[in-house]
């Protein structure tokens, strides 16, 4: 039997319709955003994590890298070496790089250094960064660093030898103040001295 469809009940049944479709494109469009989440790498996945620790703490330590997973080392290497990444993370990488030491961390914060085509900036974290992973065997490739033109690049190795803190190093701070002429980096040289005289670690 047939029951004649009536024309009140056609707004209905377009309006269900409607609905109907609408659900169907959200799931669809839902299904799509999870798709394209799982499927990105987990290593984009680990990088992207990575960024958003360093650009939310101030100073992040390994402890808080590590929620991001393990070989954090890896990533912070790559987003220093990164020219498309933003500078300033760029530098919490390389700070950060100086509390996990090893090969790979040395050997890239050591290229890193004299690349004349990285930023001042960078190059001096990455002085500091070298000081924390190597110790006193860095002092050899800091010294020559406190006679550059670049004025940050002096303070950069300043810092880093306050933070070796030897006698060596001490020493070479305390001859680089007798001859050192701009005041900001006189400053930074001095308070390698007083750190010197407290035992390292400004």
């Amino acid at each position: 039997m047939i029951i004649p469809m009536r024309a009140s009940h056609l707004p209905r049944i377009l309006s269900r319709s409607r609905l109907m479709f609408a659900l169907s494109f959200l799931t669809a469009f839902l299904a799509a955003v999870c798709a394209y989440a799982d499927s990105r790498p987990a290593g984009q996945m680990k990088i992207e994590d990575v960024v958003k620790i360093l650009r939310f703490q101030k100073a992040p330590t390994p402890a808080d890298l590590a929620r991001a997973g393990e070989d954090v080392d890896r990533v912070l290497v790559d987003l220093m070496i990164a020219k498309s990444v933003d500078l300033e993370i760029r530098l919490k990488a390389a700070k950060a790089l100086g509390s996990y030491p090893g090969r790979r961390s040395q050997a890239v914060l050591s290229a890193i250094i004299p690349s004349r085509q990285e930023p001042s900036a960078l190059r001096a974290a990455a002085m500091v960064a070298l000081a924390r992973v190597s110790g006193a065997s860095a002092v050899d490739e800091l010294r020559f660093w406190l006679k550059d033109d670049d004025a940050a690049l002096r303070i950069g190795a300043a810092q880093a030898l306050a933070v070796v803190a030897d006698m060596r190093a001490c020493g070479l701070l305390g001859e680089a103040l007798e001859h050192e002429e701009v005041l900001d980096v006189r400053l930074i040289i001095d308070e390698g001295t007083k750190a010197c005289r407290k035992g390292g670690n400004p």
